[in-house]
């Protein structure tokens, strides 16, 4: 179909060039043009895109886990994933999320676009626990144990893999398809990555663009759906809570709390600019977290 080109593609279905083509109207009274006499469904302007539940998806993945329960005051969890997680745009939600708007080949919705899941996250760390700060034998009297006896501190950590991109570019086939989006041709043996640390502030972006290539109008691209060789930035985040209670009288007890979010005060940085097209491709602009937070609370129990 897309052979015959935009011009004929674009021409009523009943013009002289389209019969002198050998087009057909796929049923009496039809009024499109040729693109839409030659889709699937001719009838339909529109297609919305929902897999599931004929979505296929699989996932395979190594855990491990080190527990410690509650003993000396001190209590903890360490997890750590191995995994992968394919599918072909199953955890779409039925098209409610847009995710499966992204289809290339509308004749080829299964298939053509198996690959790697946007959820796909190969390696994730995970740390709670929670620790009962000893109280040295020589502060456990009086004002002193009032102060600095029985600390708690609590904390969550978590570490995971950046989830594979989708690269894209601007679709010439929209017009003729029912399709959501054009891909480049992804160039073999070729990084995807821009050489050497990334600098939200310098001129670099995130990507090599040589890494992908046109593949010319009216063509599909050969790269996936979502691409393993270039993710999104991982995540680090590290929150911590520590607090204590003080006993003023048998039903009258002040807690004392301070909380830390992203004590580190590290940054995740959003995905950057993944339109193939755009003369901003690889950019990154913005953080998608938070910056550090701490805040202080105490609680009268009576």
């Amino acid at each position: 179909m897309l052979a015959l080109g935009s011009a004929l593609l674009s021409s009523p279905a009943n013009s002289p060039a389209a019969q002198a083509a050998g087009i057909k109207l796929p049923y009496p009274g039809f009024t499109g043009n040729v693109a839409q006499a030659l889709r699937p469904f001719p009838q339909y302007q529109n297609i919305l895109w929902r897999d599931v539940p004929t979505g296929k998806s699989l996932y395979q993945a190594l855990e491990v886990v080190l527990e410690k329960h509650f003993s000396r005051g001190l209590q903890f969890r360490l997890g750590y994933t191995y995994s992968r997680l394919e599918n072909d745009g199953a955890e779409s939600a039925q098209g409610g999320n847009g995710a499966n708007q992204g289809v290339q080949n509308p004749v080829c919705t299964q298939k053509c676009e198996y690959g790697l899941s946007a959820d796909d996250t190969p390696h994730v760390f995970l740390v709670a626990y929670s620790w009962e700060i000893p109280t040295p034998n020589r502060l456990k009297s009086g004002a002193t144990n009032f102060l600095f006896g029985g600390w708690n501190v609590s904390g969550v950590m978590r570490y995971e893999s950046g989830r594979p991109l989708n690269i894209f570019m601007n679709n010439d086939l929209g017009g003729f398809l029912f399709n959501g989006q054009k891909r480049p041709n992804r160039v073999s043996g070729s990084s995807g990555l821009a050489s050497g640390p990334f600098d939200p502030n310098g001129t670099a972006g995130y990507f090599n663009p040589a890494a992908w290539s046109d593949p010319g109008p009216l063509q599909f691209g050969n790269a996936p759906r979502r691409d393993g060789s270039v993710r999104s930035f991982p995540t680090y985040n590290e929150d911590l809570s520590l607090f204590k209670v003080f006993p003023i009288r048998e039903r009258l007890k002040m807690r004392f709390e301070s909380e830390f979010g992203n004590i580190f005060n590290r940054v995740d940085f959003c995905d950057p600019n993944t339109n193939f097209s755009a003369g901003s491709f690889g950019r990154v602009s913005t953080q998608c977290n938070q910056p550090r937070s701490i805040q202080f609370a105490l609680r009268l129990s009576y």
